[in-house]
């Protein structure tokens, strides 16, 4: 095993470096972050998606610290199927979640604390992202719920007025996020970039500096500037490349991850 890999966390963006155009790990992809893990280095994701989805998509790969998931409101740890939620809708019942809009066209799911998902209301576009990962809702308290997501059929839909009409002033309170054209994500506030990463990394002994994060999505800003090493791929977003200590030679779907990832083992295997 290479101590060089072995002292230091990787924490990659699976959505948005890691995933093809169909959704799955690419073979490529997941044979490098095999050799990767063969070699002693330690790797973990964050992503918009639930453990379970997570799970479904690494199949064999090993994460050796907890992910942050549900769009960095849960730290999961797979190898105990625990969770460390950074947020919640608790106190929010009757001002939030019980004055959701109803309309056509529109679905709303809840991503849970225990990392499951609920449906309040479905829609042709949350059927399509959830496919078998929803289940129905009933009774929801306000400390369970991470996430508010919002699926819309209809890219016109007037959403955000939508939602004032329906929270009034507890919508001004909320943090709304576009990850997706066709999803908006609510929750109580943003995450603190310290708090995702005292979630990730205390945990697994891994210090500040012997963190790299590497990032496609403004989500990981805060985790970038606090990481002893960060990269992000060539066609990153300006705000990304600026705060990056490294950029790739190939783009975010043209092999920017595999190439760190690929970059680092021989490194690691030419000073052994």
């Amino acid at each position: 095993m290479n101590n060089t890999l072995k002292t230091s966390l990787v924490l990659c963006d699976l959505d948005h470096l890691l995933l093809g155009t169909d959704g799955n790990l690419p073979q490529v992809l997941r044979d490098v972050m095999q050799l990767f893990n063969s070699r002693g280095g330690r790797l973990t994701v964050f992503s918009q998606r639930s453990p379970k989805a997570v799970r479904t998509i690494l199949g064999s790969v090993r994460l050796a610290a907890p992910a942050l998931v549900c769009g960095g409101t849960l730290a999961y740890q797979f190898a105990t199927g625990t969770g460390q939620p950074l947020c919640s809708f608790a106190g929010r019942e009757e001002a939030v979640l019980q004055k959701l809009p109803s309309a056509v066209g529109l679905g709303i799911a809840l991503q849970m604390t225990d990392g499951s998902t609920r449906v309040l209301r479905m829609s042709e576009a949350l059927e399509a992202h959830l496919r078998q990962e929803w289940s129905s809702a009933a009774d929801v308290r306000g400390e369970d719920v991470l996430r508010i997501l919002l699926y819309q059929d209809k890219k016109q839909m007037p959403l955000v007025p939508l939602l004032d009409k329906a929270l009034g002033e507890a919508a001004d309170s909320l943090l709304a996020e576009r990850v997706a054209p066709d999803l908006l994500v609510l929750t109580p506030g943003a995450v603190s970039g310290t708090a995702m990463f005292n979630a990730v990394c205390p945990p697994v002994g891994c210090a500040a500096e012997e963190l790299t994060v590497v990032a496609n999505c403004t989500q990981m800003l805060e985790l970038m500037r606090l990481a002893g090493h960060s990269v992000v791929p060539a066609d990153a977003a300006a705000e990304l490349r600026l705060a990056a200590a490294q950029t790739t030679l190939t783009d975010h779907d043209t092999g920017a991850a595999a190439e760190y990832l690929y970059n680092l083992v021989r490194g690691a295997e030419a000073t052994a």
